[in-house]
C-alpha cells in the first residue's frame, strides 16, 4: 500500500456483564452486552522503506514488543508465512483511551491492527480468520473486530450483533491514578457472585430499542458481577458513584473497572455532569455511542 491509513480504535463499555462460571483453563465464561463509544485511540499505518514493521506509541510505557498491536502484527506475519516479503510499515499508536480502565483500549488497538495490516499487506484474510487470530490475542478482541452493539459469550470469543443502541450521550469517569488489573479482579472474584445479574431485561431492552427499559435497567443498580466485587474494596470508586447519583445519573462500571459510565439523553445534562465530575478531581469524558468504525486514507 502506497498511502497512509488512519484507523480508529474505539473504547467499549459493558452495558451489562454477568460472570457465569470459572473454566478449567482458568478463564471465566461470561455473558455481556457491549457497546462502542466515540472515545477512541488512533492507529496510523505509513509505508516504510524496510520490510516488516516499526512500532511507536504516544505513551512510552506501552511501546514494547509485548503491546497487543505488535503481537497482532506478529500473528499476521506468521499467518502470511514466507510467501513473499511483507511491505514495510511504520505503526504509530496514539492513545486517548485510559489504560487498565475496563474500556478495552488494548483489545481495540489489536483489532484495528489486525484489520489495518490485513489490508495494508494485502493478505486477504476473511473476517472469520481475523476473529480466530483475535481470540488468540485477548478475550475482547473478537468483539472489537465486529463492533457496534453486541452480545458476547464464552470467554469473549462468541459474538453476535444486536440492533444498534439508540443514540445516547455517555458520561464516563474514573478516579485519578486508579488502575485495576483484569486478571487480578477475576482471580479474586467470589464464586458466590456468579450468575448475577440476569441480563434478560437488558437484552430485551436492546432488542426493542427501548429507552425507557434501558433507563430502568441502569436505575436497578445491579449491572455487572465485577462491580459487586470491586466496589466494596475501592473507596474512591464508591465516592465517584455517589457523585454520579447526586448529579441525577445512574452509573455502571465497565468491565473490571474502574471506569464508571452513565447514558444520557440530554446534551446539556451530560456536559454539566462531565464538568462536575472533572472539577471534583476525576478523569472525565463526554462521548457518545457509535454503531460502526470508520477508516480514513490519506
Amino acid at each position: 500500500m502506497e498511502k497512509a491509513v488512519a484507523i480508529r480504535a474505539p473504547a467499549k463499555i459493558n452495558l451489562g456483564l454477568t460472570v457465569l462460571r470459572r473454566r478449567p483453563d482458568g478463564y471465566h465464561d461470561l455473558l455481556s452486552v457491549m457497546q462502542q463509544l466515540s472515545l477512541a485511540d488512533t492507529l496510523l499505518l505509513e509505508p516504510h522503506r524496510e520490510p516488516g514493521w516499526r512500532f511507536f506509541c504516544s505513551e512510552p510505557a506501552l511501546s514494547g514488543e509485548d503491546n497487543l498491536v505488535c503481537r497482532a502484527a506478529a500473528l499476521l506475519a506468521e499467518k502470511a508465512g514466507q510467501r513473499r516479503p511483507l511491505p514495510g510499515v511504520k505503526i504509530s499508536l496514539f492513545k486517548s483511551i485510559p489504560v487498565a480502565a475496563g474500556l478495552g483500549g488494548g483489545s481495540s488497538d489489536a483489532a484495528a491492527a489486525l484489520k489495518g495490516l490485513n489490508s495494508f499487506w494485502g493478505l486477504g484474510l476473511s473476517l472469520a480468520e481475523l476473529l480466530e487470530l483475535g481470540a488468540a490475542l485477548g478475550s475482547d478482541v473478537p468483539y472489537c473486530l465486529l463492533g457496534g452493539t453486541a452480545l458476547v459469550q464464552g470467554r469473549g470469543e462468541k459474538v453476535a450483533s444486536l440492533p444498534a443502541l439508540p443514540f445516547h450521550w455517555v458520561v464516563l469517569a474514573l478516579p485519578p491514578g486508579l488502575q485495576l488489573s483484569t486478571a487480578q479482579v477475576y482471580a479474586a472474584l467470589n464464586p458466590g457472585l456468579f450468575m448475577s445479574p440476569r441480563l434478560e431485561p437488558l437484552i430485551a431492552a436492546v432488542r426493542e430499542r427501548s429507552r425507557r427499559a434501558l433507563r430502568l435497567w441502569f436505575a436497578g443498580g445491579a449491572t455487572n458481577t465485577l462491580e459487586a466485587a470491586v466496589l466494596p474494596q475501592q473507596p474512591p470508586l464508591q465516592a465517584l458513584k455517589r457523585l454520579f447519583l447526586e448529579l441525577g445519573l445512574h452509573p455502571a462500571m465497565s468491565g473490571s473497572g474502574p471506569s464508571l459510565f452513565a447514558l444520557c439523553d440530554s446534551l446539556p445534562q451530560a456536559r454539566a455532569a462531565a464538568r462536575a465530575l472533572e472539577e471534583a478531581g476525576n478523569r472525565a469524558f463526554l462521548c457518545w455511542t457509535i454503531s460502526h468504525v470508520h477508516e480514513r486514507k490519506e
